[in-house]
């Protein structure tokens, strides 16, 4: 069932690379004497190689990102984008300095001399990076508007980058790494393309405001009228924006409705700015809708399914029983469903509605102390799942809620010999 490609194959692959380009770099060595200034030289050559080489893969990755969302998942690529943008930065900060300190000469590196037009561009290259750094920090500052032109920047940054490895580098006529460079730009073209066809195609979608349905006293259902129907697996997720307010930063909603009806639902706890904001939007507004993506989608299996659901978690799930309740194939579902108290269990009356033969539900209530309802009493832990969960080795696992109850479960269902290929977790993590 697993879909995934391994992460590791991706860095055995950098790690591949980054050795045989320190080699090139290095392999002078084995015929001239050594000198301290020729050591940061060097450094600062193989510095800005990897450098490029990294910054490149976080540009394409950028751009392809909804395409290998199927094999990764967006949560998993965004996640990577973050961690591997800072090492990027160390490689490309290193580059001018290792040459800084090898001549002793630090305004030729920091001051454009368009006479030597390379290096001109090496260090526009390297302020252009610090600019598109700054603006992803400060992202939620950012409009919508302006992080196209920012994204425009980045080609820049390579070209220019480009452009200055190849008239200046020393190591750019060796063969392999002539060949790298040929296959960040053939990957940066094919990139260019796919997001630029992409964003052609999003334009074209649009999302109305048909209403604001409340669920609970702090969550609600935010439900759209697209202007054409969006093709989407239950438990797949969007990105909503509002161009509105200032409220300039993309945030990721789950999909709580059928992948069949027409409308668009997302469900919503209220829990900031952006969500208060989205609650108060009145019929006919438009909504930016960036989507659908993620992998916590249901599989192919004979097994049975258990829903680990906490909070607001349940989305992902209500969208894959609205979904299981209308299939004439319906596959036995068990949900486990924590809440604070029953008031605060999303969709109760719909579920209690539904359950029966194929959908067995037990609620949970960490707060609730009525002896009139049935309910079970505390959090998901093994000794829960032991009790209601009988054949656990033939049983998926799935798991959505708050942070803190994803690791209790998945720790829980470890401690009872679950399988880690037979546990899937929705991670969140905006």
């Amino acid at each position: 069932m697993d879909r995934k490609i391994p992460p590791y194959l991706f860095f055995i692959f950098l790690s591949f690379f980054s050795i045989v380009l320190t080699f090139v770099v290095f392999k002078p060595f084995i015929s001239e004497d050594i000198s301290i200034n020729l050591v940061l030289y060097s450094v600062g050559k193989l510095a800005g190689l990897i450098g490029f080489l990294f910054l490149s893969i976080l540009i394409i990755s950028g751009d392809t990102a909804r395409f290998f969302d199927r094999f990764f998942g967006m949560d998993k690529i965004i996640k990577f984008q973050r961690k591997f943008s800072l090492i990027t930065a160390v490689f490309v900060i290193a580059h001018p300095l290792f040459f800084m300190l090898s001549s002793g000469n630090y305004l030729n590196y920091l001051i454009p001399d368009f006479a030597v037009l390379p290096l001109a561009l090496g260090i526009i290259s390297l302020y252009i990076f610090v600019i598109v750094m700054a603006c992803s920090i400060l992202y939620k500052r950012v409009s919508y508007q302006s992080w196209q032109y920012i994204h425009i920047l980045t080609y820049i940054l390579f070209f220019f980058g480009l452009y200055h490895a190849l008239n200046t580098g020393s190591d750019t006529g060796n063969i392999f790494v002539k060949s790298i460079l040929d296959i960040l730009l053939t990957g940066m073209i094919i990139g260019g393309i796919y997001r630029t066809c992409y964003k052609i195609k999003q334009r074209k979608f649009k999302c109305f405001v048909k209403e604001v349905k409340w669920e609970t006293k702090d969550t609600f259902t935010l439900i759209l009228k697209p202007n054409k129907k969006l093709n989407f697996k239950a438990g797949q997720f969007c990105f909503l924006r509002l161009n509105k307010d200032k409220l300039y930063a993309r945030h990721p909603f789950t999909i709580s409705n059928s992948p069949d009806e027409e409308d668009l639902h997302f469900t919503v706890k209220l829990t900031g700015k952006f969500t208060k904001a989205v609650s108060e939007l009145k019929k006919g507004e438009e909504v930016i809708v960036d989507g659908p993506f993620g992998i916590f989608t249901l599989e192919n299996n004979k097994g049975n399914l258990v829903f680990l659901a906490g909070g607001v978690g349940i989305t992902p799930f209500m969208s894959m029983i609205r979904n299981q309740s209308k299939s004439n194939d319906k596959k036995n579902i068990f949900l486990l469903y924590g809440s604070k108290k029953e008031n605060d269990t999303i969709f109760k009356s719909e579920l209690d509605r539904i359950n029966g033969k194929w959908l067995k539900i037990i609620y949970l209530f960490s707060q609730e102390d009525n002896p009139k309802k049935i309910y079970e009493k505390g959090y998901i832990n093994k000794e829960i799942i032991k009790k209601y969960v009988e054949d656990r080795e033939n049983s998926l696992f799935y798991i959505c809620g708050p942070e803190s109850m994803k690791r209790l479960c998945e720790k829980e269902l470890k401690a009872l010999g679950i399988n880690n290929k037979n546990i899937i977790i929705e991670s969140f993590f905006w």
